[in-house]
């Protein structure tokens, strides 16, 4: 069983036009995730008593990583989408296919925890899951459709090289001729 493959994005666009949408989406909400992250790492570690903490600090510079990491592969899919290169779509696939993971997993964590706490915060935090949650599902139908626009560039790649070799060849008479 594989990957299933849509046929274009939204039903109504490409998915050279939808994976380059993508791209830019992902590219600027990992930019603005990267700036928040990176002016968390310089404000917030600060506690009360002005001492840095340091669980703090290390949560903020994985995540400001995470998010550059996400910011690199973001913009290669832009690069892949215009020059074509199906190789360059599958560091974002595979990021975002992590990541994606992470984010059910911790949803799912959470509204364990939801289920099994009863604060007063519980519909701060049920917001927080559902945003998480949805976030993942919408990143599921993006990796269905860069990994279709990837399948379609392959395809694409092996038949222009079958079109282009049949002129290195010449043609067979398939006739007999005698002298």
């Amino acid at each position: 069983m594989g990957v299933p493959i849509v046929k274009s994005c939204c039903y109504c666009v490409s998915l050279h036009t939808g994976t380059l949408t993508i791209g830019y989406i992902y590219t600027v909400w990992a930019l603005l995730e990267l700036t928040a992250y990176c002016l968390l790492v310089t404000l917030a570690p600060l506690g009360k008593d002005g001492v840095v903490s340091t669980h703090k600090y290390a949560l903020y510079i994985t995540a400001a990583v995470v998010s550059g990491i996400q910011l690199l592969s973001s913009m290669l899919l832009i690069v892949a989408a215009y020059k074509k290169l199906a190789s360059l779509t599958l560091p974002w696939t595979i990021v975002t296919g992590i990541l994606t993971a992470i984010f059910f997993v911790m949803c799912l964590t959470g509204i364990s925890l939801i289920l099994q706490d009863s604060g007063e915060l519980l519909e701060v935090e049920a917001i927080i899951i559902f945003v998480h949650l949805a976030r993942a599902c919408i990143s599921v139908y993006c990796i269905l459709v860069v990994h279709s626009r990837h399948k379609q560039i392959m395809y694409e790649e092996n038949e222009d090289s079958f079109q282009r070799s049949g002129k290195l060849y010449q043609a067979v008479s398939t006739r007999e001729t005698f002298y």
